[in-house]
C-alpha cells in the first residue's frame, strides 16, 4: 500500500519534533512491511535541525543554547548531512519505500526516486534544473538539486536492513522563498559556536518566489506542489523504480 496524507499537494503542518518522530515511525512500518511507500510534504516551525553526529562537538550545547535563545531550537535528525534551517518558506518531501531483497538499488537509485519529481515539476514550471554541488550552501552535497547554479533544494537519505531487503528513507527540503540573512546569519552563529570554520552565503540559494513572475507566486507554488506530490506517487510505485 502507498500512503499519502491530505489531497494532492497538499502540505501537512507539523511540529519539527512530531515530524522527526513522523518519519521514525514510518520506516519501521516500512521495514515491518505494513506499507509499500510513503510520500508526504510537510511543514514546520522555525528550527535548526543538525545530524546526530554534531551533538559530539565541544562548542554543540552552547551553540545550541544561543539559538534556542535566538528562536532557532535545536533537533537531531537520524540521517547524514549537516545543519539545516527549517520554517516557513520551506516545504519538505519525504518519501520512504521498501528496496529489492537484492543488491540491485543504490543510493543514486534512491536520490533520483526523490530528485526526479522535484525535477519534473520545475521542468513544467519552465524552469531547468540538475543535480550538483554549490559552493557556500548550507548541508551542501552532490544531489542537491540546483538551478541556475544556486541550491534550491537539498536531500538526505537513510537505510534499514529488513528481512526481505532494505527500508529506504528520502528527504527533500525546498526552498520556497530564498533564505534570509537572518536565517543565513544563525547558520554561521551556530558554526561559530560549534568551532567549525564554514561561511555560508544566501546568495548561493534561490526559492520558488525567486524563479516565478511575481503576481504567480502563490499560484505557482500550489501548482509546483500539486506536481511534486503527483509525481513522487508515481515514483513510489513498482513500475518506475
Amino acid at each position: 500500500m502507498i500512503a499519502t496524507t491530505g489531497a494532492p499537494g497538499a502540505v501537512r503542518e507539523l511540529a519539527i519534533a512530531d515530524a522527526l518522530a513522523w518519519e521514525a515511525t514510518c520506516l519501521t512500518g516500512i521495514a515491518a512491511g505494513h506499507r509499500a511507500a510513503i510520500t508526504q510534504l510537510w511543514s514546520c516551525e522555525p528550527a535548526l535541525v543538525a545530524p546526530a553526529g554534531m551533538a559530539r562537538l565541544p562548542g554543540f550545547a552552547r551553540a545550541c543554547a544561543q539559538a534556542t535563545d535566538a528562536g532557532w531550537p535545536v533537533h537531531l535528525r537520524a540521517t547524514g548531512g549537516d545543519l539545516v534551517p527549517q520554517g516557513p518558506g520551506i516545504v519538505n518531501l519525504t518519501l520512504m519505500f521498501r528496496g529489492p531483497p537484492d543488491a540491485s538499488s543504490t543510493l543514486e537509485d534512491a536520490y533520483k526516486r526523490l530528485t526526479a519529481p522535484i525535477c519534473d515539476a520545475l521542468s513544467n514550471a519552465g524552469i531547468s534544473s540538475c543535480n550538483g554541488s554549490v559552493s557556500g550552501a548550507f548541508c551542501d552535497g552532490r544531489y542537491n538539486i540546483t538551478v541556475m547554479g544556486r541550491k534550491f533544494a537539498g536531500t538526505a537519505q537513510r537505510w534499514r536492513p529488513t528481512a526481505g531487503g532494505m527500508a529506504v528513507q528520502t528527504h527533500a527540503m525546498m526552498l520556497m522563498r530564498t533564505p534570509s540573512d537572518k536565517t543565513i546569519d544563525m547558520l554561521n552563529r551556530f558554526y561559530h559556536d560549534c568551532g567549525i570554520k564554514r561561511i555560508i552565503h544566501a546568495s548561493a540559494h534561490v526559492g520558488l518566489q525567486d524563479l516565478v513572475q511575481p503576481d504567480e507566486d502563490k499560484a505557482a507554488q500550489h501548482r509546483f506542489l500539486r506536481m511534486v506530490a503527483h509525481r513522487a506517487h508515481l515514483w513510489s510505485t513498482p513500475q518506475m523504480s
